[in-house]
């Protein structure tokens, strides 16, 4: 005979005059039948259900002062407007991470754990770094995945907390997650089937099928996903032709498309081009997944530029409005690589943000010769955000920035 699973379970209601008492095991609540005295809110006890409800042992006492209802007792436990919990979303993070981690190990990839305190770290300038003592938290592990590139790393991946001050919001968090992976010798095509696969694994490992829902928006992920360059994302969108990416040209294009300018530099071609992909972000990937390719050179620091200049062999991969990964094959020429660091400690001063050190390990490194590589870092938090069909990223964390 099967032997009774065991449980453990809280109280969270017990009124004695009304015969009622009501435990929780782990998100899913019941009311049950206490045999003999009631016990106190807030108590734990292992219990078992089958054949009936039998308490075995008490494992915590309750306090009856301490507030249940908005603690850590029911945190990760309250149901959302559709029945989903917290708790609910954290297991199904933890089959999306084996899912992805299983794909990485079929396909010869070594996991490796980065140091999170680093001595440089990014100059971009949409990026601001927590500093202490000399040393900045990573935002990106980036710069030392190419290190190991260099030092014979063909196929490695890290999936760690990364650290950015100042992000916070629906889709942000100062200290989030991120899945950064990496193929020696192999190119953008590549890396951007890795990121089919991954949404593509994890789904089915949560029993989906080709659709996606989220938030309302039913999204076929069958691989392959589509492409479209920036330019052809903008015709696309708004209508309007983009015929480079010179600051006259995206003031014209933004005009055309009557997106509502806010208080910028009419000619500073950085901050009109990030308005114009925060306005196009919002329409792209809602019936299929799309990565973008061919971005501004000005806007990416180390990734592999196009024989004209123009732009870079970047692509960032939107499902319903949310950008979810960005990759490129690195840039591998270390003068070249000084100069666009340059460039963005230029514009950081430029526009008066703090002063940040750069990662000279990595530029000596790239001098001993950095092999031609492909690399994409993907948001993890948001990947379990959308296949769980969460509105924020605060839904699929542990603890939110504000909850420690």
């Amino acid at each position: 005979m099967k032997k009774p699973e065991k449980h453990i379970v809280r109280v969270i209601e017990s009124d004695q005059l009304k015969n009622r008492t009501v435990v929780i095991a782990k998100d899913i609540q019941h009311q049950i039948e206490w045999p003999g005295t009631p016990p106190t809110v807030g108590d734990v006890y292992t219990a078992v259900f089958s054949p009936r409800f039998a308490p075995l042992e008490k494992i915590a006492n309750g306090n009856p002062e301490a507030d249940i209802i908005n603690g850590d007792t029911l945190r990760w436990r309250k149901p959302d407007a559709n029945g989903c919990t917290r708790m609910d979303a954290l297991y199904k993070r933890h089959i999306i991470k084996r899912a992805i981690r299983d794909y990485l190990h079929n396909e010869k990839f070594i996991e490796i754990d980065m140091p999170l305190f680093v001595r440089g770290t990014t100059p971009d300038t949409e990026i601001d770094s927590f500093s202490f003592d000399g040393r900045y938290l990573s935002t990106s592990t980036e710069y030392q995945l190419n290190r190991m590139e260099i030092g014979g790393f063909d196929r490695i991946y890290t999936l760690t907390q990364n650290f950015r001050r100042g992000e916070t919001g629906r889709y942000r968090n100062p200290e989030f997650t991120m899945l950064e992976w990496a193929r020696v010798g192999e190119t953008l095509e590549d890396i951007e089937r890795d990121m089919e696969q991954f949404i593509w694994c994890a789904h089915t490992a949560l029993g989906g099928s080709e659709q996606l829902t989220w938030q309302g928006n039913t999204i076929d992920i069958t691989p392959p996903f589509d492409r479209m360059t920036v330019k052809e994302a903008v015709k696309h969108v708004t209508g309007a032709e983009l015929p480079d990416f010179s600051a006259s040209s995206l003031l014209k294009t933004i005009h055309a498309a009557k997106i509502t300018m806010h208080n910028a530099d009419k000619a500073d071609d950085f901050l009109l081009f990030s308005m114009l992909i925060d306005y196009l972000q919002e329409h792209l990937g809602f019936e299929r997944p799309v990565f973008i390719h061919d971005w501004p050179a000005f806007q990416t620091s180390s990734a592999k530029e196009s024989e004209s200049g123009e732009f870079v062999e970047r692509s960032e991969l939107f499902i319903a409005g949310v950008e979810l990964s960005n990759g490129f094959p690195s840039l591998t020429n270390a003068v070249r690589q000084q100069e666009t660091f340059q460039r963005q400690l230029d514009r950081r001063r430029m526009c008066r943000k703090e002063k940040t050190e750069l990662d000279t390990a990595y530029l000596n490194a790239m001098r001993e010769g950095f092999p031609s590589s492909s690399a994409m870092a993907l948001g993890f938090d948001r990947l379990v955000m959308l296949l769980t069909d969460q509105r924020d990223i605060a839904s699929v964390l542990a603890f939110g920035w504000d909850e420690l």
